[in-house]
C-alpha cells in the first residue's frame, strides 16, 4: 500500500478535520476508504465513512464506533476482560483490582505469585507498569506509585513468561501480528551506545517515536554494565529501555507469518469472545520456549494502532486498514474517490 501521507493529511485539513486529528491512524483509513470508492467527509473532530447513507464508520484519532459501547467499556476494564475471557474457556491473567487504601490486602492477595506486575487500570503505553515484582518493599513502592496516577485504581496480576505478541482481529479473524521490541541499539565495534542512538533517530518511520537517552536510560545501561559512552561489540543488540511499547522507542517488527494455525485459533476465539468487538488489539503471550507459561491473552484493546502493522521496521507491510473497510462495507467499490 502506498501511503500518501501528507496527500491525504492536505485532503483531512480541507474538509476541516483538526490538526490534531491528521495523523497517520486516520490517515490510513481515509486513503482505504477513498481507494474503494466511499463517501469521506468530516464528523464531529473526526472523519465519517458512508456508502450512499446506508452504513457509516466514523473515525476520530483512535476511536470508532467500529466497536460497539459495550465492547470498548470490556476492554477498557481489564478485569472484567480477564474474567470475560476465562468464561469462555480462553486462558487469560489471574488479576484484581484494588483501591489506594488497599495496599495490604493486595499484597496478601498476591504475595504467592513467583512474580507480580503492578500497573494503573488505564496504562497506556506501558507507562506505570512495573514488572517481576518479587518482595513486600518493592510491592509497596510500585503500589504508591501507581495509586498517584490520575485513575487512582491499581491493577494487581501475575507475571507470565513467554513470547509477547501484539496481535489484531477484524470481524474476529486475524489480520495481523506484530513483535514489538525494546528500544535498542545494535554495535558496530566502533560507536558509542548516544551515537547509535541518533543514528537509528535519524529515519525512523511511521509510528515510531525516538530513541531518548535520559536518566532512566542511564540507570538501565548501568545495570547492564553500560553507559551511553560505551561502546557495543559488532552485533550485539542492547536495550535502552525497560518494556516494549513504540511510545518509549520500541520497534515493530512483522510477526504476522511465524504465529502457527493453532496460536491463530487461540487469538481468533478471544476475538470472538468479545461481544460487538469488531476490532480489537490485543497482547498475547505465546509458549514457545522451554521455561514458558501456558498462551494466554494479556490484554485487548478496542482503539488499537494500526499504524504499527502498516509501517514496521522490519518485515512485510499488512493493510490492516483496508481489512477495517472492506469489514464495514463488504463488496463495496467504485473505483473513483468521492468526498462530500
Amino acid at each position: 500500500m502506498d501511503y500518501r501521507h501528507a496527500e491525504v493529511k492536505r485532503y483531512m485539513q480541507n474538509l476541516g478535520v483538526p490538526p490534531q486529528n491528521c495523523v497517520p491512524l486516520n490517515g490510513l483509513i481515509v486513503q482505504a476508504a477513498l481507494e474503494r470508492g466511499l463517501n469521506v467527509k468530516r464528523h464531529g473532530k473526526g472523519i465519517a465513512l458512508d456508502a450512499g447513507g446506508a452504513q457509516r464508520l466514523t473515525w476520530a484519532r483512535a476511536f470508532t464506533n467500529f466497536n460497539v459501547p459495550l465492547a470498548r467499556r470490556v476492554a477498557d476494564n481489564k478485569e472484567v476482560a480477564s474474567r470475560l475471557l476465562s468464561a469462555y474457556g480462553v486462558t487469560s491473567t489471574d488479576n484484581a483490582v484494588f483501591t489506594p487504601d488497599e495496599a495490604e490486602r493486595a499484597w496478601q492477595w498476591a504475595k504467592d505469585f513467583p512474580q507480580i506486575v503492578v500497573k494503573p487500570t488505564d496504562s497506556l503505553r506501558g507507562q506505570g507498569v512495573h514488572l517481576g515484582i518479587d518482595n513486600r518493599e518493592d510491592f509497596f513502592k510500585a503500589f504508591a506509585s501507581v495509586s498517584e496516577r490520575r485513575s487512582k485504581r491499581v491493577l494487581v496480576e501475575q507475571f507470565y513468561r513467554g513470547a509477547e505478541r501484539r496481535c489484531l482481529t477484524v470481524d474476529g479473524k486475524f489480520v495481523a501480528a506484530t513483535n514489538r521490541r525494546p528500544a535498542s541499539v545494535v554495535g558496530d565495534g566502533t560507536s558509542t551506545i548516544s551515537d547509535l542512538v541518533a543514528e537509528k533517530n535519524i529515519d525512523r518511520p511511521l509510528a515510531h517515536y525516538p530513541l531518548v537517552v535520559d536518566e532512566d536510560t542511564v540507570q538501565y545501561l548501568a545495570e547492564q554494565g553500560f553507559s551511553p559512552e560505551s561502546v557495543p561489540d559488532s552485533g550485539v543488540r542492547v536495550n535502552i529501555a525497560r518494556g516494549i511499547q513504540l511510545g518509549r522507542g520500541g520497534d515493530a517488527v512483522d510477526a504476522t507469518e511465524e504465529l502457527t494455525e493453532e496460536e491463530i485459533e487461540f487469538v481468533e476465539k478471544a476475538a470472538r469472545a468479545l461481544p460487538g468487538g469488531r476490532l480489537i488489539g490485543m497482547d498475547v503471550l505465546f509458549s514457545r520456549s522451554p521455561g514458558d507459561d501456558p498462551s494466554r491473552i494479556l490484554e485487548l484493546n478496542s482503539n488499537p494502532l494500526i499504524s504499527m502493522h502498516h509501517f514496521p521496521l522490519e518485515g512485510e507491510p499488512r493493510d490492516v486498514a483496508g481489512a477495517i473497510v472492506d469489514a464495514m462495507f463488504p463488496g463495496f467499490r467504485l473505483g473513483a474517490a468521492k468526498s462530500a
